[in-house]
């Protein structure tokens, strides 16, 4: 009997304890499931939401923005996708200060349209994918040595499209293909003046590459004090105007080109009262295998009535283009630029039709006057009054030709920077016995030009 009272007691004593473990875990598992529950809803109220912004977004119609001098832009209200609409107009009038008009017969004082340019720009998932499209049309008058006229009217359509890598990681670059996709090679090349130097327009090389893979990066993180403002590679078929060349046409033309910018004392502080952050150095280069090119006419102001002023000829084989460029801004009213650009072509058919040619280039812009900043200020946003003397010296070291471009540029920026107006004077010189600069002196190879140009962008 005391075996079995001792084995109840036993029994009864687990069951206790049992019933307390059991009593004291239930309050720890209910709080556990509460919290777990509470983490749920909020989860659920959060995708809710999400759900909610993104019928909204769905609901609202496409925002319109229009930015003077940069376009339209209708944009999804994720900005999911845009389209932007934009244009470029350039008119130019030229008046030939020569008592002998040049080449016989220039029409002075004759309105031209230099460019006529508009563009759509489309973009999706939030610019990841990007295509330009640009319709390109301008006319104008050639004239040969003999002062022979013919009219001309150039229309191109150029298409081009972008993988912007860069939004992903500022180590990736954008990768571009087209018929002429944007390339950082030459640059300011401006400077109160809306073309090319006359080496650098003529040659057509180290900016755009016609039919080229492109690889640009232009957000890639500073290095100390240092910062790359731009790194460019392009492969392709560069086609110089040889238009009937391209994918599937052989592998005359094949061009590689380089373009790199480095500001080395872009987070320096000033000197002596100097901005030396705008110190930019430029280089670019480009070469082009088995192909017919050459510096071609090299002309005086880039108008549609234009003095040849050196004539570097052409020849088929390799084709090599060199830029350096140095540009700083010391103060904010001031900028200055130089470059030097030299090009070589080794004929295939031998050392006679080789030819070498160089630029020198120097140039500055001077602010006079801002609508906000008032004396010695101004910009191209905040609108102004700017001075940019120029001076370039081309040499034809194949020919024994050299030409000099110099001039000054009173240029009005309307507040915006939707359109300028640009006086230009310009006198050009060529120095040997072909020269094309005429005057009514036979031996004065000197010519004064004058263009009023209006430039306006949408």
């Amino acid at each position: 009997m005391n075996n079995v009272l001792k084995k109840a007691l036993g029994f009864a004593s687990a069951l206790v304890l049992t019933a307390g473990l059991v009593l004291a875990a239930s309050p720890v598992q209910a709080s556990d499931v509460d919290a777990r529950i509470q983490v749920l809803e909020r989860e659920l109220a959060q995708l809710k939401q999400n759900q909610e912004s993104a019928l909204a977004a769905e609901m609202k119609g496409p925002s319109f923005k229009y930015s003077a001098g940069k376009g339209l832009t209708i944009a999804a209200a994720d900005n999911n996708w845009s389209i932007t609409f934009g244009q470029r107009l350039q008119i130019y009038t030229s008046v030939y200060m020569t008592n002998d008009d040049p080449e016989g017969g220039y029409q002075n004082g004759v309105i031209r349209i230099r460019r006529f340019r508009p563009n759509i720009n489309v973009t999706s998932q939030q610019g990841f994918y990007e295509v330009k499209w640009t319709f390109n049309c301008c006319s104008g008058i050639k004239r040969d040595g003999s002062g022979a006229t013919s009219y001309s009217t150039n229309i191109a359509f150029d298409g081009d499209a972008y993988l912007h890598f860069e939004k992903m990681n500022p180590w990736l670059p954008t990768v571009g293909y087209g018929y002429n996709p944007s390339f950082n090679g030459n640059k300011n090349q401006g400077y109160g003046r809306t073309e090319d130097s006359p080496f650098v327009n003529a040659l057509g090389m180290g900016g755009s590459q016609d039919g080229s893979v492109v690889l640009n990066w232009g957000k890639l993180p500073a290095m100390g004090i240092s910062k790359i403002k731009h790194l460019a590679l392009a492969w392709g078929l560069d086609e110089q105007n040889e238009h009937a060349r391209g994918p599937g046409h052989g592998t005359d033309g094949r061009s590689m080109a380089f373009g790199l910018g480095i500001a080395p004392l872009a987070n320096a502080k000033g000197m002596g009262g100097f901005n030396v952050s705008s110190l930019t150095y430029n280089f670019a280069f480009e070469s082009m295998e088995n192909l017919k090119e050459g510096p071609g006419n090299i002309y005086g102001p880039s108008t549609q009535e234009r003095i040849n002023i050196v004539s570097g000829g052409s020849t088929t084989g390799d084709h090599t283009y060199t830029y350096h460029n140095l540009t700083w801004s010391p103060l904010k009213w001031l900028g200055l630029s130089a470059h030097l650009a030299n090009y070589e072509a080794d004929a295939n058919s031998g050392p006679a039709d080789d030819i070498e040619a160089s630029e020198i280039r120097i140039a500055a812009v001077m602010w006079l006057w801002g609508p906000k900043s008032g004396m010695m200020g101004g910009s191209k946003s905040e609108g102004g009054i700017s001075v940019s003397p120029m001076y370039s010296v081309t040499e034809i070291d194949s020919n024994g030709q050299e030409g000099t471009n110099s001039g000054i540029a009173v240029v009005y920026n309307v507040p915006g920077g939707w359109m300028q107006i640009h006086g230009v004077w310009d006198q050009l010189t060529c120095e040997h016995a072909g020269c094309t600069v005429k005057t009514a002196d036979p031996g004065d190879n000197t010519a004064n030009v004058f263009t009023l140009i209006a430039e306006y962008r949408f």
